[in-house]
């Protein structure tokens, strides 16, 4: 089957270089928000999948090339495609339906399946648009290879687990697919399928390294409420072997000759016994690169620390979010303010540190934003990452939001839900003085960091 993947961009062609051009000196300060350019690995993973099964496959990178619907249409009719799949995170959910209405226009034959987080959460919404055939939800691989598997063979794909559908004005909502359990089962993601070198150079902006991001893991156990990485991924916490893992750094650093990586994991040293047997396996093989990782405050060990370093750690990402005891315990993340500056300081006697912090989480006032800037400031970080909290569905606060009477279930303007705009109704500051206190924060950080 002739397979054309297409990876969504959050901004079109214009705005995403007038926003870089407008906030270079926020993106060289380490926001990841007023920006977003991270490569497609989910794709990388699906591509590399489908073609080891014979399938032809091209992933297009929309966001990668900065490809606007004209180039989208001229690549649709020369691939020809016999099924398209489509990716959509929430705020991406307009480009990709847009996406899917060119697919259909251009390749009426072929079938248009949407996978990603938002179609796994509101299949129903997503199949309402009649572009769309059909859903994947949850992980995508084994789903989408029998799809292809049944429309190449003319059997019927309406009992494949994890495939939802519209059939005689009738919408059917299967349950997710199966996790993966074992991830060493996947081949490589494909990085040859997206413009790599677009993602290294942006690399340099952000951590200062000829570098791109790798994923090695799956799932997260723990209960953050603004987050919904585990309605895709499962609770379960998968990661591949340590030697897997360093195999595909090496041939990473050596294929794209790389001086680091950002592995864009959840959680990457959930276990403890992995994390020695990767350490040294990157040290007893000179592996001699640098690579930074996320991780959670309560996660933070001193020996630990020391062997990463040894490894080639060079900076950990952090999770920290909020100064606000009342937020803290609001978005579940089992920490103190006190224990957020005990482990910071801890952490960087050994590498360099990366904060996540947000604004206008539900129910925070201005005295709330106050402390987590004041932590911000005493921490003093190496970098940072501001965004704007936005209801997630799929997530806890979300859940508690519609409780709440502030929204409606899945009836958000995706426009909105970008992380750098003020949701209307959400926290006790208005959009309009939030906006002015986020613009504030990245001010003073990111002026500071110039």
């Amino acid at each position: 089957m002739k397979i054309l993947l297409i990876n969504p961009a959050f901004y079109d062609n214009k705005e995403f270089s007038n926003r870089f051009d407008d906030y270079i000196d926020w993106i060289k300060g380490g926001n990841l928000y007023v920006a977003p350019f991270e490569p497609p690995i989910g794709l990388a993973f699906l591509t590399a999948y489908l073609k080891e099964r014979g399938h032809e496959v091209t992933l297009l990178d929309m966001q990668g090339l900065l490809m606007d619907s004209d180039k989208l249409a001229a690549q649709i009719a020369a691939a020809g495609p016999d099924i398209v799949g489509i990716t959509a995170m929430t705020p991406t959910v307009p480009e990709a339906l847009h996406a899917a209405r060119i697919s259909k226009k251009i390749a009426p034959i072929a079938k248009v399946v949407l996978g990603g987080v938002h179609p796994t959460l509101d299949p129903a919404g997503v199949l309402a648009d009649p572009h769309v055939d059909f859903v994947i939800r949850g992980e995508g691989e084994e789903a989408f290879a029998a799809l292809a598997e049944a429309l190449a063979n003319g059997s019927s794909p309406y009992d494949i687990d994890g495939i939802s559908y519209c059939q005689d004005g009738e919408v059917v909502i299967k349950d997710k697919a199966r996790a993966i359990a074992d991830l060493n089962t996947l081949p490589m993601p494909d990085y040859e399928a997206f413009p790599v070198e677009r993602y290294i150079e942006h690399n340099r902006y952000l951590r200062s390294v000829r570098g791109i991001s790798m994923i090695v893991s799956r799932g997260c156990p723990f209960q953050c409420t603004f987050c919904a990485v585990h309605q895709t991924m499962g609770r379960n916490w998968r990661i591949k072997s340590p030697q897997r893992v360093v195999d595909e750094l090496v041939a990473l650093k050596e294929h794209h000759q790389l001086e680091g990586v950002w592995f864009k994991d959840s959680i990457f040293n959930l276990n403890r016994e992995w994390i020695k047997e990767f350490c040294r396996l990157m040290i007893e093989q000179k592996v001699e690169i640098a690579w930074q990782a996320l991780t959670r405050i309560d996660l933070i060990d001193e020996e630990e620390l020391q062997l990463m370093k040894r490894a080639g750690l060079t900076q950990l990402d952090l999770g920290i979010e909020t100064g606000s005891p009342k937020n803290l315990v609001r978005l579940k993340k089992g920490i103190t303010v006190e224990k957020i500056n005990e482990r910071v300081r801890l952490a960087k006697q050994y590498v360099k540190v990366f904060g996540f912090f947000m604004i206008g989480i539900p129910g925070e006032d201005e005295t709330d934003v106050q402390q987590t800037f004041n932590l911000a400031k005493d921490l003093d970080l190496d970098r940072w990452t501001w965004s704007i909290y936005s209801p997630l569905p799929g997530s806890t606060l979300y859940e508690e939001l519609i409780a709440e009477g502030k929204i409606e279930p899945y009836r958000l303007d995706y426009h909105q839900v970008h992380f750098t705009e003020a949701y209307a109704g959400i926290c006790a500051i208005p959009p309009a003085r939030l906006k002015e206190l986020y613009q504030e924060i990245n001010g003073y950080f990111y002026g500071r960091a110039a």
